[in-house]
C-alpha cells in the first residue's frame, strides 16, 4: 500500500475556517450593507451557504492511499470544514486528469483532479488555497497514469 500525505501544518483548523469562511463574512457584509440588519436574511444565508459547502466538489484532500490489494484508491478529505471523510475508488473506475484549472477570478493553477467514473471526487493544487508539494503530485500523477495503462489492456 502506498500512500501520499498532505503536511498537517498545510491545513490547521485555523486556516480551514479562515479559507472556507472568508466567502460568508464578504457575503454578510455585502447584506448587511443592503438590507439591514434582518435576521430572516442573515439565516437564509448562512443556510445556503452551509449547503453550498457541502454540494462543492473541492474537497480538501489530505491524504490518497494506494490499495493494491483491493485494487482501489482510498481519497481522505475534509468536508464542512471539521468533518472527515474518505472515499474508495475501484481501479477500474479511476479516471484523473492534470491540467489547467481556474478557480475564482485568479490566475489558473496546474490541477490533478481525480473522477470514480464521471463524478468528480477530488482535486489537487500546485498552487493556491489546498496546494501539495509539486514532487508529490508529480509522483501522485505517475502512479494514476501508471493504474490508467494496466486498465486500458
Amino acid at each position: 500500500m502506498e500512500k501520499f500525505e498532505l503536511s498537517p501544518s498545510d491545513y490547521p483548523i485555523g486556516k480551514r475556517v479562515r479559507k472556507e469562511l472568508s466567502l460568508l463574512g464578504l457575503l454578510v457584509l455585502i447584506l448587511f450593507f443592503f438590507v439591514g440588519l434582518n435576521v430572516v436574511y442573515f439565516t437564509s444565508v448562512f443556510f445556503m451557504y452551509i449547503l453550498l459547502l457541502l454540494l462543492k466538489r473541492n474537497r480538501i484532500i489530505i491524504k490518497l492511499k494506494f490499495d493494491n490489494e483491493n485494487k482501489e484508491l482510498i481519497l481522505y478529505y475534509y468536508y464542512l470544514i471539521f468533518l472527515k471523510g474518505e472515499e474508495h475508488i475501484p481501479y477500474p473506475k479511476l479516471i484523473s486528469k492534470l491540467s489547467m484549472k481556474r478557480f475564482g477570478f485568479g490566475a489558473a493553477t496546474e490541477t490533478l483532479e481525480i473522477f470514480k467514473g464521471k463524478i468528480l471526487s477530488g482535486e489537487i493544487r500546485k498552487d493556491g488555497k489546498w496546494k501539495w508539494p509539486k514532487e508529490q503530485i508529480r509522483l501522485i500523477s505517475e502512479k494514476l497514469s501508471e493504474i490508467d495503462k494496466n486498465n486500458s489492456y
